[in-house]
């Protein structure tokens, strides 16, 4: 009888292990501007468009360039597509995640059903280049989503940076 409760749970990880690489397989990045926002549906139509990952992520002088979390870059499949849908609230899991480049934070307010929709329209408006990841849904059939939305470097990136050099010693 144990063995076949150890063998059932094995499997049962396996299979978990196996569905959670399938999906992070799927998942992919890409340089985009948000061109409108449809708050009925809860979608946004996007522009693709090209960047460059170590113009729009810096990083200090001298840290490891392998230590971006961002997923490979989408397949043509996916930059045919123009709309996708976004999630204002829910668990953080579960949201659609604005979040700065050079620290990763969440900005969101997931409470706040209008915090997503009043980011999105600022990004609108400033024709603002981002970096969008897109995932597969849970099932199936299910849809791809904007999971999460990385915003340009700004002045206070840059500024943590060159304190950061600044504060580093040659060795």
């Amino acid at each position: 009888m144990r063995f076949t409760r150890l063998t059932i749970s094995l499997i049962a990880f396996g299979a978990l292990f196996l569905g959670a690489a399938q999906a992070q397989a799927k998942s992919c990045s890409s340089f985009a501007v948000i061109q409108a926002y449809n708050a009925d549906k809860s979608e946004i139509k996007v522009k693709w468009t090209k960047g460059k990952v170590n113009k729009f992520f810096p990083k200090p002088e001298g840290s490891p360039t392998d230590t971006t979390k961002i997923p490979g870059k989408c397949k043509t499949k996916v930059t045919k597509k123009k709309i996708f849908p976004v999630k204002s609230t829910g668990g953080r899991l579960s949201v659609t995640q604005i979040r700065t480049n050079f620290e990763g934070k969440m900005l969101n307010d997931t409470d706040d059903k209008n915090w997503l929709p009043a980011k999105l329209k600022e990004l609108i408006e400033g024709k603002t280049e981002v970096v969008l990841i897109i995932r597969p849904g849970i099932g199936k059939d299910a849809p791809l989503n904007i999971t999460t939305v990385y915003l340009p470097a700004n002045e206070e990136d840059f500024k943590e940076i060159k304190r950061l050099e600044d504060q580093a010693e040659d060795i």
